[in-house]
C-alpha cells in the first residue's frame, strides 16, 4: 500500500520523461532501450582516475582500503545520471527494471576478479532510509547476487547521518572524513569473510567507500573490490 501510495504521488507530481529522448510517458522508451549505448569508462584507479587497471594504484593505495573499483558507466554521462536521479532522488522505482538490464546486458564486462566475494551493501542511515522508502545498495546487492551467484552479507551499520556525497561539490569532498560512519552489525561480527564485493550506487570522492571498506579490513577483510553502477571524476 505504501509503495503504491508513493507511485501516485510520484505520477501526479513528477512526469516521467525519456532519460535519453525527453520524450514523455515513460523513464526508457521503447526506442531507447533498444538503440541507447554509451562509451565505458576506461579502466582506471577510483581514486586517482590513474588509467590502465581498475587496481587502486600504488600511490592511493598507501592512503587508502578499497583494493578496486568496477563501474558500469560514468556519472558525467546524462542519461545514467537523469536515471540514478529519478531512482534515489524522486523515489521512482520504475528505474529499477531499466537499472538492472543495463547491468545484466554488460555483466560479463562487469565481471568482478575470480575471488569467493561476499556482497556487502553500503547502507543508509536508517533516517534516510525511512524517507526514501528503500535502501538503493541493497536492491542493488540483489542484482548482483542473480548476476554472479554470490552470497549476500549485510555486515554494515551506518551509525552516523551525512549529506550524500554526489550531493556535495567537489572540492568539499575530504578523502577520510567519513572513517567513523560505519560499524560492524554485532549480528555478523564473528563472521567478517576474507574477500567482500562492497556495492553502492555511486562513487565520486571515494570517502564513503573507503570508509566502509576501512572499518571491514580491521575487522577482518583481506580484499574489499567495489561495485557501482557510477563512477564520477
Amino acid at each position: 500500500m505504501e509503495s503504491q501510495l508513493r507511485n501516485l504521488v510520484i505520477d501526479a507530481i513528477f512526469p516521467r520523461f525519456c532519460a535519453s529522448c525527453h520524450k514523455e510517458g515513460s523513464l526508457w522508451c521503447v526506442v531507447c532501450k533498444e538503440i541507447w549505448s554509451f562509451k565505458p569508462l576506461a579502466p582506471a584507479c577510483g581514486f586517482c582516475h590513474r588509467e590502465g587497471s581498475e587496481v587502486t594504484c600504488l600511490s592511493c593505495k598507501s592512503t587508502t582500503y578499497l583494493d578496486g573499483l568496477t563501474a558500469f558507466g560514468p556519472y558525467a554521462n546524462p542519461v545514467i545520471r537523469s536515471m540514478l536521479h529519478s531512482w534515489k532522488y524522486i523515489g521512482d522505482r520504475d528505474a529499477e527494471p531499466v537499472l538492472q538490464q543495463w547491468l545484466y546486458r554488460d555483466a560479463d564486462r562487469l565481471g568482478p576478479p575470480m575471488l569467493p566475494f561476499h556482497i556487502v551493501p553500503v547502507p543508509l542511515h536508517e533516517k534516510r532510509k525511512r524517507v526514501r522508502g528503500f535502501d538503493q545498495a541493497y536492491v542493488l546487492a540483489t542484482w548482483i547476487e542473480k548476476m554472479y551467484g554470490l552470497p549476500i552479507l549485510p555486515l554494515l551499520k551506518r551509525s552516523i547521518h551525512t549529506t550524500p556525497q554526489a550531493k556535495v561539490s567537489g572540492d568539499q569532498r575530504r578523502l577520510g572524513e567519513l572513517d567513523q560512519i560505519f560499524s560492524i552489525d554485532p549480528e555478523y561480527k564473528d563472521f567478517v569473510p576474507k574477500h567482500i564485493l562492497l556495492c553502492d550506487d555511486v562513487f565520486t570522492s571515494g570517502a564513503t567507500m573507503d570508509a566502509g571498506a576501512r572499518i571491514l579490513k580491521e575487522s577482518g577483510a583481506e580484499t574489499v573490490w567495489g561495485f557501482v553502477i557510477a563512477r564520477g571524476k
